[in-house]
């Protein structure tokens, strides 16, 4: 799946790790999540998610200073207060939020039955929304596409995530729309992405994994066990070593795809003129660079915000 090219300079800035930065946050997550639900206000998105005041003000600031928010002044009976809405920037994520609703409908244990489906307008059929190649229009999956590298330095592991407590789940667990518990062991810790992201690379064994990613072994391996725990990763005996494991991608592993497909894509706007993408993903069959959209598994149109509704949305338990 990887192909390698000549090192290169890299320019200053890291789009991919600004990427993972923002989206590999579970709260920032769950705010665009509601951003999208059109929870706008400060007092809304508190109450909605129980998360601290400290806390959810970091995350729309750091949202804003990214420009996938603007602050919208708005007057109340007292004073003039703002809500946050998303910009272009911020809109653009809503591929991904797909994406993750998709992976985890169809590869968390118990998730179709609470998970709505989602409708596309134009031929009015439920829509398990894969993953296509924007330049040809076909399907793709991960073993459809060839990364290639801008040089050796390692997959960027983004800086560690701000703390999201267990108790912070467990209070989000009762409403299915809010609560993505296996999607969260992979984009709400940076080196479980950045396992994940090696993993699609190619790396297969131990060293492999802690040369790429400059992980500490123990950590490396706490990480590695709870990949193959929620069962993205598998065990097996390296072929050139009888007392070595290898880690490979799972068929739910696989299909988590997408969604690193969505993030890729979307660190491109974070470039600076004349700068190349850390990692390139290119569509085998059609021969082009891969940019990511959803399709309708029964028309074969392209996915757009307006033209997908969800259906059959559970009531959260009380």
């Amino acid at each position: 799946m990887v192909e390698a090219t000549a090192q290169r300079v890299r320019p200053a800035g890291d789009p991919l790790r600004r990427a993972l930065e923002l989206v590999g946050d579970q709260w920032t997550l769950l705010i665009l999540q509601s951003l999208f639900l059109r929870f706008r206000r400060y007092e809304e998105l508190r109450l909605r998610l129980g998360i601290s005041p400290t806390a959810l003000s970091g995350r729309l600031r750091d949202m804003v200073d990214a420009g996938m928010l603007t602050r919208v002044p708005y007057r109340d009976a007292r004073r003039t207060r703002h809500e946050y809405r998303l910009t272009e920037r911020g809109l653009e994520l809503w591929p991904l939020l797909i994406s993750i609703w998709a992976w985890e409908r169809e590869w968390v244990e118990g998730r179709r039955e609470v998970l709505p489906t989602l409708i596309h307008l134009d031929c009015e059929l439920a829509t398990s929304a894969p993953l296509g190649c924007g330049a040809c229009g076909r399907r793709v999956d991960a073993r459809d596409v060839r990364a290639s590298r801008l040089d050796s330095t390692g997959v960027a592991a983004a800086t560690a995530s701000k703390r999201f407590r267990r108790k912070d789940a467990e209070s989000l667990a009762n409403d299915p729309m809010m609560f993505f518990p296996d999607t969260m062991e992979l984009l709400g810790d940076r080196w479980s992405t950045g396992l994940l992201v090696s993993a699609l690379l190619g790396c297969r064994h131990f060293s492999e994994f802690e040369r790429e990613l400059g992980i500490g072994p123990s950590v490396l391996s706490a990480r590695l066990s709870k990949l193959v725990e929620v069962g993205v990763l598998r065990t097996g005996t390296a072929a050139t070593r009888t007392d070595a494991r290898d880690y490979r991608m799972t068929a739910k592993g696989l299909a988590f795809f997408p969604a690193l497909a969505f993030i890729a894509e979307w660190s491109r706007g974070f470039e600076v003129a004349g700068q190349e993408p850390d990692i390139t993903l290119h569509h085998v069959e059609c021969g082009n660079r891969l940019r990511p959209i959803l399709l309708c598994d029964h028309c074969g149109r392209p996915l757009t915000r307006k033209s997908v509704q969800f259906g059959g949305v559970p009531s959260p338990k009380r």
